[in-house]
């Protein structure tokens, strides 16, 4: 493909289409007895061309239906297996001092570590609230957008609350690896000394400063979720619903 072309069918870059099929090419070179096999190229353009579309993977690689759904299954374990090289919640002084001072001077608002928000992936007989089905997946990312937490196991009807007590991010900040400042949460989340929500009813000037730097702060998360949903249109509500497995869809 072309970067235009590369662009307008995968959303990504065409360096980084190189980068994750050289990240994923020992998992998804074939071992069987057949030389006749695809190339790994062509799985994760499958795998990514459904990310970015659901629908059209199977037209793009001139592939038959079966075929692209045993590509996607390949490349989404090989992406899962792999995932923990980049989805990690970094503890150590260098990365919790950047973090810290970087958010800091996005919002003038000392010791942030991240911020926490939940947002909802369509999925098939998982019902909400809100008069759809969907999972509850909870997401925390840096300053940079980057995303540090996954918990995806929960359906739509569970609330924030119940994720964030069920999800192992509450380990970081307790006793004995206690982490000396907050994660950012909306007013869906309770009130903890790790975790900082916004003011119901601010009654004077410090309490609607605090408001205003925590919700400086908070659009990160907000940002982070609409850029992800935008290159991988399965995970928004207009690609539809996803037809997999509670687990695959995980």
């Amino acid at each position: 493909m072309t970067e235009q072309l590369c662009q307008r069918r995968l959303r990504l870059l065409h360096q980084v289409m190189a980068d994750i099929c050289s990240l994923l090419d020992q998992t998804l070179l074939s071992r069987g007895p057949s030389g006749h096999t695809l190339p790994v190229v062509v799985k994760v353009t499958s795998a990514l061309n459904f990310f970015a579309f659901q629908g059209s993977a199977a037209d793009s690689c001139r592939i038959s239906q079966s075929v692209t759904h045993s590509c996607i299954t390949q490349a989404t374990n090989g992406m899962f297996h792999k995932s923990a090289n980049d989805v990690n919640f970094a503890t150590d002084e260098a990365s919790v001092t950047e973090r810290a001072l970087s958010f800091v001077t996005l919002a003038c608002f000392p010791q942030i570590q991240g911020d926490i928000n939940c947002t909802s992936i369509l999925r098939r007989n998982f019902g909400n609230c809100k008069g759809f089905h969907s999972f509850n997946a909870q997401l925390i990312c840096n300053h940079k957008k980057i995303i540090m937490h996954v918990c995806a196991r929960f359906p739509g009807s569970c609330h924030e609350s119940f994720v964030l007590r069920q999800s192992t991010r509450p380990q970081h900040f307790a006793p004995p690896n206690i982490l000396t400042s907050w994660l950012l949460g909306d007013k869906g989340y309770p009130l903890k000394k790790w975790l900082m929500t916004p003011l119901r009813m601010p009654s004077n000037e410090a309490k609607e400063c605090y408001n205003d730097s925590h919700m400086s702060a908070r659009c990160v998360i907000e940002q982070a979720i609409s850029i992800m949903k935008m290159h991988f249109r399965c995970l928004d509500r207009s690609g539809g619903a996803l037809q997999y497995a509670p687990a695959r869809v995980s």
